[in-house]
């Protein structure tokens, strides 16, 4: 079985107003895509002016150790709203952010009790600072992701 170790609690950002749905959905997949994760769409519904998609970008660091990026729109209240030339959303929107390290991905220890307790020692003891590395690391994608939607959602109120 994945042990799984969080390393960020979801973080939101809350933003009322109008959105383009595909330019944001392009913003984050590219982000993904831009740190070699494997992108899986968890979730798209929209009906009744609500919308959540839901995206899960994975990156294996090692044959033992994964890192998953998890990222929801939802919106609500949403209406089409024409502006300019394009057609954009209005409404309230809630994007989160969360964070996880995946170990024993491949459920290679799984059926070897004694090994994996073993190996679950040898990574608590010698391998402590570079899981602490590994965990900083992914933490600064989340919390760049964070950082890239805001500046986008920012760009939007100004105009």
């Amino acid at each position: 079985m994945v042990e799984i170790d969080r390393v960020l609690a979801p973080i939101n950002i809350i933003f009322e107003g109008n959105l383009d749905i595909s330019e944001i959905y392009h913003i984050i997949k590219d982000f993904l895509k831009d740190k070699k994760c494997d992108i899986y769409e968890k979730e798209h519904n929209f009906n009744d002016g609500k919308l959540k998609i839901k995206w899960e970008g994975e990156e294996n660091i090692n044959d033992y150790m994964q890192f998953l990026l998890k990222v929801t729109l939802n919106g609500s209240k949403m209406k089409k709203v024409k502006l300019k030339d394009k057609e954009v959303f209005s409404g309230k929107f809630n994007f989160e952010i969360e964070a996880e390290i995946h170990r024993d991905y491949q459920d290679y220890y799984e059926g070897k009790p004694v090994i994996k307790f073993f190996k679950e020692l040898f990574d608590f003891t010698v391998k402590k600072d570079e899981t602490l590395k590994l965990s900083n690391q992914l933490k600064e994608q989340a919390y760049s992701l964070f950082d890239e939607i805001k500046a986008y959602l920012g760009l939007q109120k100004l105009k």
